[in-house]
């Protein structure tokens, strides 16, 4: 087809995320119409705050560890020439390759990559870590980081309740702990905690979206977004749920 007619263009416009698979079928054969995540208003915080960091870094190459399907990777700067993402598993990187083709994704330990990178990142990756394995993984970062390269490890803290899929949650001092563990030649240089969930927003969260119903008014929505955001996201370590810790490879 060498010119797409108008309404061709509509359709393929609407491909901005597969609509399709909005509603499902759940265990009981009855068709739901929505999905929600309860916790959207966090994870941009990270993830948007994870991108600021990164970007003012001006690397020209990056490689994101346990990339999952993609999000992160896909939301960075066309600055950055050269992205790669990898994860164990299948599934997310066949979503990855579907929502950006223009970003390399593989199945595959990070281990096995034989490139260096100006910055490498590993978002809510290493809680998922066996205790004795994590020594290996810091090791394999710093392998495939460059001479005087970055890292940024975004990670839950212990201001949040253990969740039964991760093996630990994280302050500063274990983190130090690790790294001295590993004997890795990384210094870090910021530390920065995210999102701050106040007693009203909890709230807030459960009423709109739970069991029964999901609820939003749309500019309600865009206004607590935007007291968020420029109120919740950074805090202290106090209050922080995330913890972004930014590394830099140093000499031998």
């Amino acid at each position: 087809m060498k010119h797409k007619p108008k309404k061709f263009r509509i359709q393929e416009n609407q491909y901005q995320f597969p609509y399709h698979h909005l509603p499902y079928i759940d265990s009981n054969n009855n068709v739901v119409n929505h999905r929600a995540l309860n916790w959207g208003f966090k994870y941009f915080c990270y993830l948007l705050r994870s991108k600021e960091l990164v970007e003012e870094l001006k690397p020209k190459s990056i490689l994101d560890i346990g990339c999952g399907e993609g999000r992160f990777l896909g939301l960075l700067s066309k600055d950055i020439l050269r992205k790669v993402g990898v994860d164990l598993a299948l599934k997310p990187i066949m979503f990855a390759r579907a929502f950006h083709p223009e970003i390399d994704f593989y199945v595959k330990d990070a281990a096995e990559i034989n490139e260096n990178f100006d910055v490498v990142t590993a978002i809510e990756v290493l809680e998922h870590i066996p205790d004795e394995e994590v020594s290996q993984f810091l090791k394999v970062i710093a392998k495939v980081t460059k001479k005087e390269g970055h890292i940024l490890l975004c990670v839950p803290t212990t201001k949040r309740e253990l969740s039964p899929k991760h093996y630990r949650h994280y302050t500063l001092d274990i983190l130090k702990s690790q790294l001295k563990d590993s004997q890795v030649k990384l210094k870090i240089q910021k530390v920065e905690y995210i999102y701050r969930s106040p007693l009203w927003l909890k709230w807030y969260s459960k009423i709109t979206i739970n069991g029964m119903w999901i609820f939003e008014i749309n500019f309600l929505r865009n206004l607590i977004w935007e007291y968020i955001w420029n109120n919740l996201c950074q805090t202290n370590q106090k209050y922080g749920e995330e913890m972004i810790v930014v590394l830099q490879k140093v000499d031998d």
